[in-house]
């Protein structure tokens, strides 16, 4: 009996000895593990900072504004509109000649080289033109002049129909771009033009009409003339050209046109 109440007693002061260990051992928040444990559990927990599916950070929008000296408006918005952002805009003030554009600075960028080598001062073009009639049946005696013995040739290589050629007119003339010009070339035709455009970047000349005419031998007084071609041409610089106007002539004759435009630096 003695020794069981002894072995009790030293029962209970081992568990009150762990007890006061307990407490006074520091305690952990709720929620937070201490050790190696604490620190593999971290590691596996997403970072509570992170936004899952936050969109990136845009660049921010810049504005432009560009005063158009020579070309109209609506033509330069139509040059830069396909390089506009999703997020970017134009506005156009016609009356002011000056468009506004909103977009992020590298298109902003691209933007402003585009405008800067689209409105310059209007270019001077020099036209210069050759009527030929072509024949066919008995070759005639008389050499070609020098100037369309190039232009023969050529032509006999596309067609070995016509045997006789004959100058008919030759004429020169200094154009604008943006300008019409007339010139007359030989006795019965004209050629009246526009220059369109002028291409630094492609150096293609665009003619926006280019009609030649024949005056009406059946009128009497006034001079008119009747339009036997009206067409668009882009032409390379100072690259001769040759277009056909057979419909207006008999089926035994064709009338061929050269046209070399070059342009001149002031």
């Amino acid at each position: 009996m003695k020794r069981l109440s002894a072995v009790g007693a030293a029962l209970f002061v081992a568990l009150l000895v762990l007890a006061r260990a307990q407490a006074d051992s520091p305690q952990a928040p709720p929620g937070e593990t201490s050790g190696a444990q604490g620190a593999a559990a971290t590691a596996d927990q997403p970072d509570a900072t992170a936004t899952p599916g936050a969109p990136e950070k845009r660049p921010p929008l810049g504005t432009r504004i560009f005063n158009l000296r020579y070309k109209k408006v609506d033509e330069a918005y139509l040059l830069i509109s396909p390089y506009v952002g999703p997020r970017g805009s134009v506005k156009m003030q016609p009356a002011q000649r000056m468009l506004t554009v909103q977009d992020v600075p590298e298109n902003l960028q691209r933007i402003s080289g585009l405008i800067g080598s689209y409105d310059v001062p209007p270019r001077n073009v020099e036209v210069a033109v050759q009527l030929i009639l072509a024949s066919a049946g008995e070759k005639s005696q008389e050499p070609a002049p020098p100037p369309i013995r190039g232009v023969i040739d050529r032509l006999s290589a596309l067609s070995t129909r016509w045997t006789d050629y004959k100058m008919v007119g030759n004429a020169r003339v200094l154009g604008t771009e943006g300008e019409r010009s007339s010139m007359r070339v030989g006795d019965d035709y004209k050629v009246d033009f526009r220059i369109d455009q002028v291409s630094d970047e492609t150096r293609v000349i665009r003619f926006k009409p280019f009609e030649l005419s024949r005056r009406d031998a059946a009128i009497e007084g006034n001079e008119r003339y009747a339009s036997i071609m009206n067409t668009v041409l882009n032409l390379r610089d100072s690259q001769l050209f040759i277009v056909g106007a057979s419909k207006v002539e008999q089926s035994n004759r064709a009338l061929f046109m050269t046209i070399t435009a070059s342009t001149r630096r002031p």
